[in-house]
Order: C-alpha cells, then sequence, then structure tokens
C-alpha cells in the first residue's frame, strides 16, 4: 500500500508526467547499442569472472547514452553494479565497451539448469526494420549468456567461448553480407552456431522481442537469402534488399563430451546502406591437416573488383592465434589491391585436439571508410594430428604375440596424452591412411586394449603381449596414439579428458601365429529340417613343421564339440564325436563328421576340436560355426542377412533361390562380397527361399582353398509393408482464421483450414486417404484430428478451441486397403503453423453511478485470445487503487484499500498484455487514463 506523501518521490512524477501526456507514449531514450555479448571465465570452483562487451554508436545523441557502469544480473537471484573497465575504438562512431566483475555461486548448477548471466540496457536504435514493426527503441538491449558450473574433480574447470571477430561491419544493397563471430574455446570444447531471435527483458528473464522477422523475411524474394554456418558460425546475407536498419542474434552453443555446456548470445545490429560497391574476394585454403611438429606456411590473398581500384584491409583471427605454446602469427603488408599475406604456425603436440582449429580471413575494402565498406570471411580449418608411433614389431611366441614399438614416443609428454590403443584383425592390410584418416575404427580392426591403454615402458621399449590369439592365423596390428582435452582443477592438476582423439595409426605389422593345433574349415549345412538337420564339419591336423613331436609324442586324437548357437555359448563337457587313436602323426590326416538329428531350421550351430597327444590335451581350435540365414519381407522384396563365426576369412558369397519353390532345384542370383542381399521385383504373396554359400580361405599353403560352407534354407514371402511418401509439404496450404476476421469477429467464428494435395511420386502410388494431426501451440502429443475419405477429399476445417487457432498440423499418407489390408502410414509431412491473432482494447471513460448504464471497466468487447493482463490503476498521486490479471477486469471503480466509490476524476492505467500465441512469452504493454464519471451515462 503506497502512504501519501507531501513531497512526491521522482519516479512517480517521472511516471505522471509520462501518463499526462494521455497518448500512452514511451520515455524516450537516447539510443547507442549496435552489438554485444557476455563471456566468462572460470577462476575459482565455483567463482567466475564476467565480462560485458557491448558495441556502441558515439556520435550524436548516442552520446548521451554512453554508460560507464551496467547491471549484471547472476542468474542466481543476485546482481551488481559493474564498472566499464575498458573502451576500446574500433572506428570514428563505433567504440568497444568492457565491463569487468567477479562474482561466486552458491553452487554447481542444478541438472540441465543454467545460471543465466544477463544484462538489459534501454534501449536499441529506432527504425530497425525487423523488429516490433519498426518501432525498436520501445524495446530494450538485451544479452544473456548460460553459465555451467560443474563439480570440478571430475569436469574441470568451464569457461565460456570467446568470440574474436568484432560485429562492426556495415552491407549494400544487393551485395553479400556476412560476419562471422569466430568464437574460440580457451578449454578446447567443440562450438556450434544457430541463428535465433534477439532477446528482450521481461521480470528480469530473456523472452523473444515482438514482432520479430529474420532479414530475409521482410523483403522476401529469390534474391534474398541468410544463411548461418552452423560449423564455422558464417552468418551470409545474400542480399540485403532494402536501406535500413537490421537485427540478428547467433547462439554460440559450446560441447564437451557431447554435453551441452551453455551458450552465448551475440546480438548484432546490420546497418544497410546504397552504394556503387561490390565486395573483395579471398583466395586462400580451406581445410588443411598437419602432422604436429610440423609448419603451415599459407599464402592468403584478397582483391577488390571495383574500378577505380579500392584498398583492402588483410586481417585475420582465431584460436591458432590464442595459443600459449607456439601460437600462429599472419604476416606481410595489412593494406594493398591486391594485398598478400601469410599464415605461419609451427605446430607442436600441445596443439592435438579432436576439434579442429577455425582460423578466420577477413578482407574489407575502404569504400566511404566506414559506412559502406564491405567485408568478406573465409574459413580456414586446421586438424592437428598427433604422428604415429614408430617401428611397431610383432614376436610370436608359444600361444602369445609380443608387440614392441619405440620409446620415447614424440608427444608423449603432452598434458593431453594419455596412452596407446592397439588394434588387430585377421589377414594382412598393407593400406597407409592418410594424415585425415586418423584412427582405426571402422576399418575392420577391433581394438585389443580397451580399457586398459599402454603408457609405461619396459627395457627401453614400449610393449603389449597378446595372448588371445588363435593357431595358423595370421594376423594385422596397428597402434595409435590416444589423446584428450585435459580438464584442470583450480591447482592446474589435469582431472580428467573430454573429446578423446587418435595419432595417425602406426604402420601394420603383419604375422602368423603358430599352426601346432588343427584349423577349422567347415561347418556346412547339408540339410535345413528342424530335427533331422545335418551339418558337415571338418578340420585339418597342425602343420608338421610346427608341433614339436618330441615334447608332444603320440598317440594323437580329436574330440569334436558342438553348442547350438552361432558364438559357442554351450559346448559341454562331453564330445560329440571321438577319433581313433594314431600311433603317428602322419596318420593324423585331414578329419570330417556329419552331425545329424539338428534344428538347423532355428539355430546355427558351432564347434571346435580338442587335439590330445599322449593322453594330454594341448588345446582347442577356434570356433567354427553354420552360417545362419536371415529373410526380411517388405513390399516386392525379401531383404536376405546372415551371421557367420569363422577362423578363415569370407571373401564372397553366392546367393541361391529356390526356382520354382518346393522344386529342390536352385539357381544362382549374384554374388556378392558382403553379408547382405536385396532379392526385388518379387510377387506379394508368394514364398521364395533361399541358402548362401560362402567362398573362403585361410591364404594358408596346405590348407583346402577356397573353403566352401552353406547356410540353411530360409524362405520368406514379400509383403507391403512400405509406407507411401507424406503429401507434398510445399503443397499444403493453411488458411488461418485470422487470415480474415476483424476487429469485430469474436474467436467462437474463427476457424483454420487446411488443405493439401497428394505427393506425385511413384512411392506415393498406392495411398488411399490421408490423417492430419495437431497439437496446440505446437508443443507435445500430436493428436489425430481427421481422416479423408479418399484422394478428393484434401482439406480438414477445424477450430481447436473455441479461444484458441495457435498449434501445428502436419498429414500423413495411408495406403491402399487392397493391398495386405493397408495401413501403411507415411511418415510426417512438413510442419504448418498456425497463430492466434488477439485483439484488446480498452475505454477510457466509465460511470460507476448505479443506474445500470456504463458500471464497470472492462475492455471492448468482443476481445480474443488473451491469457492474461498486468491491469493497475493509479490516483494521481501515484498511489495504486486498484489492480487484477482477469482480461476481464470488471472494476467497479472502488479503491481496493478502502472499499469505497473512488472520486470523480482522471485516473492513470498500465496494463502488460500476455497474448496467447505460438510465443507464451510474447506480451506487449498499454498505458492510458480512465475517467470516472458519476453523474453521465
Amino acid at each position: 500500500m503506497y502512504k501519501e506523501e507531501s513531497i512526491m518521490p521522482l519516479h512517480i512524477k517521472l511516471f505522471l508526467i509520462g501518463l499526462l501526456s494521455l497518448l500512452g507514449q514511451q520515455p524516450l531514450w537516447a539510443t547507442h547499442n549496435r552489438a554485444g555479448e557476455i563471456i566468462y571465465k572460470q577462476i575459482g570452483p565455483l567463482t567466475i569472472r564476467a565480462k560485458i562487451i557491448t558495441y556502441t554508436k558515439i556520435s550524436g545523441s548516442s552520446a548521451q547514452a554512453d554508460r560507464d557502469e551496467l547491471e549484471l544480473f547472476w542468474g542466481d537471484g543476485s546482481s551488481d553494479i559493474v564498472p566499464r573497465t575498458a573502451i576500446i575504438s574500433l572506428s570514428p562512431d563505433i567504440q568497444q565497451n568492457e565491463y569487468e566483475f567477479e562474482h561466486t555461486y552458491p553452487g554447481t548448477n542444478a541438472t540441465g539448469r543454467p545460471y543465466p548471466l544477463s544484462m538489459s540496457d534501454p534501449n536499441r536504435n529506432a527504425n530497425i526494420l525487423n523488429v516490433n514493426g519498426g518501432a525498436s527503441d520501445a524495446v530494450e538491449f538485451y544479452l544473456e549468456t548460460e553459465v555451467y558450473l560443474w563439480p570440478v574433480s571430475v569436469f574441470g574447470y568451464n569457461s565460456s567461448p570467446i568470440l574474436l571477430e568484432p560485429p562492426i561491419d556495415f552491407g549494400v544493397v544487393g551485395q553479400v553480407f556476412q560476419h562471422a563471430p569466430n568464437a574460440y574455446d580457451p578449454d578446447g570444447d567443440s562450438i556450434a552456431y544457430e541463428l535465433v531471435t534477439p532477446l528482450m527483458s521481461s521480470s528480469g528473464l530473456g523472452v523473444t522481442v515482438p514482432g520479430y522477422l529474420y532479414v530475409d523475411q521482410l523483403f522476401p524474394s529469390a534474391n534474398n537469402n541468410a544463411t548461418l554456418d552452423p560449423q564455422t558460425g558464417v552468418f551470409t546475407w545474400d542480399a540485403p534488399q532494402q536501406v535500413g536498419l537490421y537485427n540478428i542474434a547467433i547462439l554460440i552453443k559450446q560441447y564437451r563430451n557431447g554435453l551441452y555446456l551453455g551458450g552465448i548470445i551475440r546480438d548484432i545490429q546490420i546497418d544497410i546502406t546504397d552504394a556503387d560497391n561490390r565486395s573483395p574476394q579471398i583466395v586462400a585454403e580451406e581445410q588443411i591437416c598437419v602432422y604436429a611438429g610440423n609448419t603451415i606456411d599459407l599464402p592468403v590473398t584478397a582483391t577488390d573488383p571495383d574500378i577505380p581500384k579500392q584498398t583492402v584491409t588483410l586481417s585475420s583471427t582465431g584460436g591458432a592465434y590464442q595459443n600459449p605454446v607456439s601460437p600462429a602469427t599472419f604476416v606481410g603488408p595489412t593494406h594493398g589491391n591486391p594485398v598478400t599475406r601469410r599464415f605461419l604456425w609451427t605446430t607442436e603436440c600441445d596443439h592435438v585436439r579432436a576439434q579442429p582449429y577455425q582460423v578466420i580471413f577477413k578482407a574489407k575494402d575502404s569504400f566511404d571508410f566506414f559506412n559502406s565498406s564491405l567485408a568478406t570471411f573465409k574459413t580456414l580449418t586446421i586438424n592437428v594430428v598427433a604422428p604415429a608411433p614408430q617401428n611397431l614389431e610383432a614376436t610370436v611366441i608359444g600361444d602369445q604375440v609380443n608387440l614392441t614399438w619405440d620409446a620415447p614416443y614424440a608427444c608423449e609428454n603432452t598434458d593431453g596424452f594419455f596412452g596407446f590403443s592397439v588394434w588387430r584383425r585377421e589377414g594382412c592390410n598393407p593400406t597407409e591412411p592418410d594424415s585425415c584418416n586418423i584412427g582405426l575404427a571402422g576399418l575392420g580392426y577391433t581394438q585389443i586394449n580397451f580399457g586398459n591403454l599402454v603408457n609405461t615402458t619396459q627395457g627401453g621399449q614400449y610393449t603389449f603381449v597378446d595372448n588371445d590369439v588363435d593357431r595358423g592365423v595370421f594376423y594385422s596390428y596397428r597402434l595409435a596414439g590416444e589423446f584428450g582435452t585435459p580438464a584442470y582443477d583450480n591447482s592446474g592438476n589435469v582431472v580428467n579428458y573430454f573429446d578423446p582423439v587418435s595419432s595417425m595409426p602406426s604402420s601394420e605389422i603383419c604375422i602368423q601365429t603358430n599352426r601346432d593345433l588343427p584349423l577349422m574349415t567347415h561347418a556346412d549345412v547339408n540339410v535345413t529340417n528342424a530335427s533331422t538337420g545335418e551339418v558337415y564339419i571338418q578340420w585339418s591336423r597342425p602343420h608338421s613343421d610346427e608341433l614339436d613331436t618330441l615334447q608332444n609324442p603320440p598317440p594323437y586324437r580329436y574330440e569334436l564339440y558342438r553348442s547350438a548357437d552361432l558364438n559357442g555359448a554351450n559346448f559341454g563337457f562331453s564330445p560329440i564325436y571321438t577319433s581313433p587313436q594314431y600311433s603317428d602323426f602322419y596318420l593324423a590326416v585331414d578329419t570330417f563328421f556329419t552331425d545329424t538329428g539338428l534344428n538347423t531350421e532355428a539355430n546355427a550351430h558351432s564347434y571346435r576340436v580338442a587335439f590330445y597327444a599322449n593322453g594330454d590335451t594341448l588345446g582347442f581350435t577356434s570356433i567354427a560355426a553354420s552360417i545362419f540365414l536371415n529373410v526380411a519381407a517388405t513390399d516386392e522384396t525379401n531383404n536376405l542377412t546372415w551371421q557367420e563365426n569363422v577362423p578363415w576369412v569370407n571373401e564372397q558369397y553366392v546367393v541361391h533361390v529356390e526356382s520354382p519353390t518346393g522344386s529342390g532345384t536352385f539357381v544362382v542370383l549374384d554374388t556378392v562380397p558382403t553379408r547382405a542381399y536385396s532379392h526385388t521385383g518379387l510377387i506379394n504373396g508368394e514364398e521364395y527361399c533361399y541358402f548362401v554359400e560362402a567362398i573362403g580361405t585361410y591364404g594358408l599353403p596346405y590348407i583346402q582353398n577356397p573353403l566352401l560352407n552353406k547356410s540353411q534354407l530360409a524362405c520368406g514371402v514379400p509383403l507391403d509393408t512400405i509406407a507411401p511418401c507424406p503429401p507434398d509439404a510445399s503443397a499444403i496450404v493453411n488458411v488461418s482464421g485470422c487470415d480474415n476476421a476483424v476487429d469485430g469477429t469474436p474467436s467462437s467464428d474463427l476457424f483454420n483450414t487446411i488443405s493439401w494435395m497428394n505427393n506425385s511420386a511413384t512411392c506415393a502410388a498406392d495411398v488411399a486417404n490421408f490423417r492430419v494431426y495437431f497439437a496446440p501451440f505446437c508443443r507435445g502429443q500430436y493428436t489425430l484430428i481427421g481422416q479423408s475419405a479418399g484422394l478428393t477429399d484434401t482439406f480438414v476445417i477445424h477450430q481447436p478451441d473455441v479461444n484458441n487457432l495457435a498449434g501445428c498440423y502436419y498429414i500423413t499418407s495411408v495406403d491402399s486397403v487392397e493391398v495386405n489390408g493397408g495401413g501403411n502410414e507415411s511418415e510426417a509431412s512438413g510442419v504448418i503453423q498456425t497463430d492466434n491473432c488477439p485483439i484488446y482494447k480498452l475505454p477510457n471513460v466509465f460511470t460507476p453511478n448505479g443506474d445500470d448504464r456504463n458500471e464497470v471497466f472492462a475492455p471492448f468487447k468482443p476481445y480474443r485470445y488473451i491469457q492474461q493482463v498486468e491491469f493497475k490503476v493509479h490516483n494521481r498521486w501515484g498511489q495504486l487503487v486498484f489492480e487484477t490479471t482477469d482480461p476481464e477486469i470488471v472494476w467497479d471503480g472502488r479503491d481496493r484499500n478502502t472499499g469505497q466509490i473512488l472520486a470523480e476524476g482522471v485516473y492513470y492505467y498500465t496494463c502488460m498484455v500476455y497474448e496467447s500465441r505460438l510465443n507464451p512469452q510474447q506480451a506487449y504493454p498499454l498505458r492510458g487514463y480512465i475517467h470516472i464519471i458519476h453523474n453521465g451515462d
């Protein structure tokens, strides 16, 4: 409750002066803000040093708005007045202002909830064309950055990216405009960019500015396109169509190991003029890879196409220049036409990281010095790759392979190095990857020391022992150094590694293990049946030169074991076959066995052989399993895939189909190198049966070559399981009820009309009807609101609610009911939006005198699509006499404090109107006067 005073406070005087104008005008503010952002550095477990950076116009009336301090809200309920600590002159009419302050938070962030670091400053410049219909001087300038503080013992410190390129460039009608924030993350985290709507402050929170249009939406044409590269952050507007001021906002997002670490919003004003000027051009590399320790020396040339020639200024920014160890340099003359400079960087192991370095080259011409000069940007991405480990050697000793390689490793002393990974594959692979092909995942190799990296030396070398090898197999080994971006605690200690990256792989070493055990050669399905299936198994005896018959004297024998699966999970203790005892090694010939009474329809079967000498087992062979074939039926197609588990290498597969089905006669469909095949052009509803024969090899002398093994017989019936194409998104039209609404139209009379056309593509040939789905306000679950009666029924009239038109629609196609029951539903079409068209107007007089006419103050009817209001009435002394959040208001003229009817006179109201729109935060202010009359009608 306000207390009446004899001296009116200054803030009430100012408030009443604005209201007494009877025009509801907002106070006028000098405008100066062109751009800005907030960055921060973590300096303690819960402490940051924040820096507000603004770019301001300083001429004319803008000088009156120069701020030597700003209020910074920390996002934890507190704020501080932050003094200006630096002024940097960037041009005759633009200066960069910096405001720094430190703050300690009460704790680390709650899960998924950042501290929103923010500031606001009245106001934006007037006449920004794409903000609030040009009335941008009524909209605050607002900056926000998300602060994430994690437990230091796990995540280390986290500082925000630094934006290296100032946003001070101008544009020209019809010419390409570019801007690149060029964010550099001092922690080595990855960065992504997104174009967003600029913000303003509402109750201390950032909400989107009213009436915002992206720059290419304001004067749309085929020649007006704006894009933002999400990886480089280069904003390109090709090309502005109208002179004037525009605003964009770029969200710079930060990630560590895929975890979102917050974002910075850079708010930018773009000044487009009309001038006979063309953009300069840059010739430079765009992407390179370099081994750590090598030097990059790249020429960069900029020219300007205008006549007479203009002087071009060539500059560069980027993370490579920020390194504390061996930073890059950009040397040569800065001005000319043409002008050539050289990018020089001697890389070191400390520069190795998963994220590429981004270097921006900027060429700016000298047309009109500042107001109409144009800038062009070119991005160079640099991958600094750790060199390969050297001189890998392998030695076979009994049942293991010993690996050694050079120590020291070139990059072993950097904080980011944490060991070597060891990779193996069967067979030799002498192909050498290039410098951009780091790591070995996806190249047929499997890491065999996962979670146990080699990082210690023995005898002056690094060593690793592979004791999980099979007899008589060729193995290829490679190594890679493993690196990560180190995270530090407040003492500078490494507490964790993030964003792992591998070095260049080592050269291959290829060896063959000892052949002193038998080798499996066949697991071949002869009969497919649920109970009487048969598999033919064969193996070869050990190699005579590698079995020591003196240490392992006769007699010799084999035992065969079976497991009814692909991976040998249940061999049991009893063999399914035991060979005779052989008194001499040369009598222990290659042996075979046919396994019968099996369910080969449902299961693969795996086998291994135990080899005995003089009653003692020398070991088991590797597992060899029968190939298991799967058939997945779809529309006019059977997709065949098969699984295998064998110690040899299957190089090709011959696909057979029974023709006709049930005849027992098979023909070859194709020979393929991979374990998949699609049999197309089939008749839906008919059965097709197949088997696959693998062609394999050990690549060893004295071993049968090729090795031929068949799968079981598997059948499939093609069916229409393919969903049709959705309706063509470009042919979907939404006519909102708002399109034809006028002020007097109530919301109950407004409807959305959605119409569409079937997709003309062949994938939509069997469409039978359509379904329409809707989500109110584009949030939550979409629900089905209608299904058409056929292909010609292509529109829906829909009122989501008597008080709402806002939401999102999409449409699906459903295929023909005649084909296999139909009902296959397509993916969603493109989503189309519809919004409400709120109306809310207030009178300026009412007569609470008891005559039942005009007794209450209420909005003009009908108003529509209003969520709530914050309506307040003050008397001429600034005292609050009435308030409500009900859009109906229904004020009977009584003082909320005394309950008495107020005296006749003029009262003043403020009203924040919250509209029911897709954006729930959208609001706008109303101000005016109310005349209470007791003797009128």
